[in-house]
């Protein structure tokens, strides 16, 4: 009787150890899987990088009337006519001229009195594109067009010719200054960026300052030149990089 009680109470007594063992595991599991969970630390960064640019695009145009349309077209050709040919005896490359637009637009007078309309005549625009490679011959042929006849002006929009060691610089500084800003934030909050999970990059094209003017040319094209500032472009990089923590 004393033999088989002894016996029931080591059984009793393993029995605990190993139901407080499990029990242990299973506390401490929960403490394991979430210390072995990755974590994220998601950064951005930005860097620009300035170049003078070497390279402009300005637009010259023409509008004219006519109480015709052939009227119209007709004026309006012979003036983007000679404004093509002195740019190209200027030096500009048949390719850097591209027209940008033709409109024929009818021109309408308004009765207020009765509401009607009555038919005056035509107006019709036309523009042409010109890429300037040397910066020195943009004030001149933007005074050559305008003398030639035209009375539309936009631009000149500067840029650079190739931008791609320039974006590659600022790439390069964008993912630096990420880098950086990731270790000071892991290391403040006590841990350690240990992979790059995903990066994510836009650049921004050079586009510089722009030139504005429309119409009424007749006495500014008789009393000076044209004055050209480029100033600087940019080229701006801006990365978005997750790391594991």
């Amino acid at each position: 009787m004393q033999r088989a009680y002894t016996t029931w109470r080591r059984t009793v007594t393993v029995a605990l150890g190993v139901l407080l063992v499990l029990g242990a595991l299973g506390a401490a599991a929960p403490a394991y899987a979430q210390s072995d969970e990755a974590g994220t630390l998601v950064v951005s960064a930005r860097a620009e990088i300035k170049a003078e640019p070497d390279m402009a695009v300005f637009t010259v145009g023409v509008e004219t009337r006519g109480e015709t349309v052939e009227e119209a077209r007709a004026a309006n050709a012979e003036a983007m006519q000679a404004i093509h040919a002195r740019l190209l005896a200027l030096g500009a490359d048949e390719r850097d001229l591209k027209t940008r637009n033709l409109r024929i637009n009818a021109e309408w007078h308004y009765n207020p009195n009765d509401g009607t309309r009555t038919l005056i005549g035509y107006v019709v625009s036309h523009s042409l594109e010109v890429t300037v490679r040397d910066l020195a011959v943009l004030g001149p042929w933007i005074d050559a067009a305008v003398k030639a006849g035209a009375n539309q002006l936009s631009g000149p929009v500067f840029g650079l010719s190739n931008s791609e060691e320039l974006e590659m610089m600022a790439l390069t500084e964008a993912v630096r200054k990420a880098r950086a800003k990731a270790d000071t934030i892991a290391r403040a909050a006590g841990v350690f960026p240990r992979r790059v999970v995903s990066i994510h990059e836009s650049v921004s094209t050079p586009v510089g300052g722009a030139l504005q003017a429309r119409a009424a040319f007749d006495a500014v094209a008789e009393v000076v030149s044209t004055p050209v500032a480029p100033g600087e472009v940019s080229v701006t990089a801006t990365v978005t990089i997750t790391f594991e923590i």
